[in-house]
Formats: structure tokens, sequence, C-alpha cells
């Protein structure tokens, strides 16, 4: 059997090296015509001449072994057969393979030893029908408009002193941004399609100031009303203001592909899908509403004096609603695990605002005595106005982030906003009553601040 099975082998690596056989165009028929007898299957052709066996070992330095009068080749063990017989495979050694997608084959310069795992653009980016985000925001607002409430008069003491709203900056305030989208497909020209919406504030600003006179006798006086009962030679002005933003949008927005995968081989001989790296530009266009509210306080006092004796409330309430469609732009440079870029949004809107104010003032003690003796002593009166106008809402936002997981990733970023044409509290003074129609709806707020969230897609 072994003779057979040796001369077998030998006739092959023969017929290989002179280029017998088919492919050499030598047909069986004639191998039997030169032998003389009958066609024999290769496997058990025997080699009569064992010493031409012996020789043609050590020429192709096959390993072999001697058993009596045979020349066996040694055949390697299987795993199986080694643990039958007590033998010992030792494991190939392992080399140290570069984990970045870009180097898939061995590469001896880098020491990670994880393998390049698959990032195709097709399942690692928003690979889901739907998306969304929920993000923190910690905005500052702009200060009021800058308007004098208070002054009081040369003294010895010192000069005419004025007291404006254009006074302590507020305090950053917390709000929150929430999107949510689905894709609609691709378009003929391969780009990606989604109609979103996004609410965008809970933002609330709140600020409190106040002066006092310099002497215990009560000398501020307020230049919005000279005559106004219970708001001029008082001892203290407190004012108070809060301010809040919201925002809700409807947008249809067309993104741009990445390129084809890449395609890397890893170590192990297995090749994986890799996103190419690039810039992608989006379109947004949609509709936007807007609202801004504000409330202004402004409180007169003397001291040790009731305010059923001498006071004054002044309160002012504001809505601005803003309707309009928004056109802008986004350009995100996306790699594999993070991506950064900025977008920019335009809604030119319709203004509609409007405002209401309430005017409480008492003086019954006699001091100072009324410039005129039929002028009165109390004011109590409610006015109320609205305008349609033009409005404005703008923002920027740089933003950057990090994938966590093919459908989720962690962002942060910094935003801009800018909201005019509307009614800000600070501009609508009318303690006097002079005006018929007591609304401006002139005043713009200005916001900035860090946003920071997280966004997936399923």
């Amino acid at each position: 059997m072994h003779k057979h099975y040796l001369s077998s082998m030998f006739c092959c690596i023969i017929l290989s090296v002179c280029g017998w056989g088919a492919a050499g165009g030598l047909r069986s028929t004639t191998w039997a015509a030169e032998i003389g007898e009958e066609i024999i299957p290769i496997q058990f052709f025997e080699l009569e001449d064992e010493q031409a066996a012996t020789e043609m070992l050590e020429i192709f330095e096959l390993p072999g072994e001697s058993v009596g009068d045979e020349l066996i080749p040694v055949v390697p063990l299987t795993d199986d057969a080694a643990r039958e017989n007590n033998q010992h495979i030792s494991e190939p050694p392992l080399l140290e393979v570069s984990s970045r997608a870009a180097d898939g084959l061995r590469i001896q310069d880098f020491g990670f030893d994880e393998m390049p795992t698959e990032k195709s653009s097709g399942n690692w980016f928003s690979s889901g029908c739907w998306y969304g985000s929920a993000e923190s925001v910690w905005y500052d607002r702009s200060r009021n408009y800058r308007t004098t409430l208070g002054r009081e008069p040369s003294t010895s003491t010192g000069p005419v002193l004025d007291y404006t709203t254009l006074a302590q900056p507020f305090d950053m305030a917390a709000g929150a941004r929430v999107t949510l989208g689905r894709s609609i497909g691709r378009d003929y020209l391969d780009r990606d399609r989604y109609l979103e919406f996004v609410y965008y504030g809970g933002m609330n600003w709140n600020g409190v100031d106040g002066w006092n006179s310099l002497t215990a006798v009560p000398t501020l006086i307020t230049p919005l009303a000279i005559a106004a009962p219970g708001f001029n030679f008082a001892n203290t002005f407190n004012t108070s203001i809060s301010s809040n933003f919201n925002s809700m949008e409807w947008n249809y927005k067309l993104k741009r592909r990445l390129g084809r995968d890449q395609m890397v081989m890893s170590p192990n001989g297995n090749w994986s899908r890799h996103a190419e790296r690039g810039f992608l530009a989006g379109l947004i266009v949609g509709t936007r509403v807007t609202s801004v509210n504000e409330d202004f306080s402004f409180i007169s006092r003397r001291n040790g004096v009731s305010p059923s004796v001498f006071g004054g409330n002044y309160d002012i309430s504001t809505q601005n609603w803003l309707l309009g469609l928004t056109l802008g732009s986004e350009l995100v440079s996306q790699n594999e695990f993070y991506y950064w870029g900025l977008r920019g949004r335009a809604s030119p809107s319709l203004s509609f605002a409007a405002n209401q104010q309430s005017i409480v003032g008492v003086n019954t003690t006699g001091f100072p005595p009324p410039a005129v003796p039929a002028a009165p002593t109390t004011d109590n009166r409610t006015s109320a106005a609205n305008q349609v106008g033009p409005g404005f809402v703008g923002d920027l936002s740089l933003f950057g982030g990090w994938n966590i997981t093919p459908n989720f990733s962690l962002k942060a970023g910094y935003d801009f906003l800018w909201v005019a044409g509307i009614a800000t509290a600070t501009r609508q003074f009318n303690l006097d009553n002079r005006r018929q129609n007591p609304i401006d709806g002139g005043g713009q707020v200005f916001y900035n601040g860090v946003t920071f969230g997280c966004e997936g897609s399923w």
C-alpha cells in the first residue's frame, strides 16, 4: 500500500515537471501505447525502482522515514491526531496590527491589538428611518433697552444721578432643544431627504434691581412722569423683569451622502467596508413659529409709609408671535467616529406684538404740595395696544459629536440666536399717558450659549 502511494505521488511530480498529461498535450492513449499495457489510475500506479524513489525524495527534499524496506513520507498530523499521539502543535505567533481602517494589512509601526471593525456608511451613520436628538441649552440674554427710570437731583452730597433699565446683566437660563425627524428616501441625485420637527426653548430669564435715595429725605423722582402720584419723591425704586423664548419648526432637509465605502482587508484576510471621510452639505427649508414674552414691574415706596398712603406700581406685559419661512444650510465634516460642522438658518417673519399696562399710584401725604391745587392724588388705569410688523429670527450653531454606537452619538456646541422686530417690555413706557397707542415693536434680543446632548436613530 505504501509503495503504491509513493509511486503515485512521484508520478504526479514527474508529470507536473515535464508538462505531461492533458494540459501538456499528451493523451493517456499515447502513454498506454508506450508502456504497452493497460491504462492504470495514477493513484495506483507502481514505481518499480525504489532507489529512484529515494533519490527523488532527496531531490525534492520531501521528509520521509524508513519502515523496513519502504520509504514513507511523513504527513503532518491533524489536531485530533496530535492529541491522540500526545503531540504538541505550537500556535502561530500573533503579529501586531493596526486598528486604523486605512491600514488594514500588517503594519508593525503601530502597537494596536484590536482588528479593524466595519464602519460603513450604510449601517454606521443614522441607519434608521427615524432619528432624534435631545440637547440641554444654556443661554445668556442681552441687556434691556436703555431707558432712564429714576433720577436723584443735585444735592450737597453729589451731582444728579440717573438710574436706567440697562442695569445688571441676566443670569444664564437653561432650556432644551428637541428634534424628531424621519427619512423619506433619496432623490434622483442620490441625496438624502428628511422631514423634521424642532422644539427650541423653555428659557426664562429673570432680573431684579433697585435704588435708594442718598438721604433720608425722599428725593427720588422719575422722568417718565413728573406729576404721577406715588412715583415721585420716593426713598426706593425697585424693578424686576422676566423674559422667555420658545420656538417650533417644521423643516424639509436635503443632504448630500458620503461617497463609496472603502474596502479594507484585515490581517485575518477578511474584507470590511469603511466609510469615506467627506464634507456633507445640506439645505434646510421650512416654517418657524417663535414666541417672546416679557413682564416688567416698577415699584416706588417711601420708608415707613404704607403703600395705601404713598406708593406706585407700574406693570407692563408684552407678547410677541413671529411666523416666518426658514431658509438655511449646514456643512458637516463626517468621519468614521466623529463629526463637526456649522448650521445657519434665517427666518424673515411677520411679527404680531401686543402689550398691556397697569398703573396704580397714590399720594395722600401732602408732600410735596401739588403744583396745581386740583392735581389728582391717585391714579388707577390700564391700557392695551397691538401691532403687526416685520420681524426676523436667525441662528448659527457650531457643533461636534462622537459616535458611540452605530445609532447613537454624544454632541456639544455653541449657538448664537437673534430675534428682531418685537415689543420688548422696556420700550413700552407710557406712565405719563401721552401716547394713544402705546406700543413700540422695534425691539431686538440677542442670545448666545452652550449646548450639549445626544442624538440617535432607529
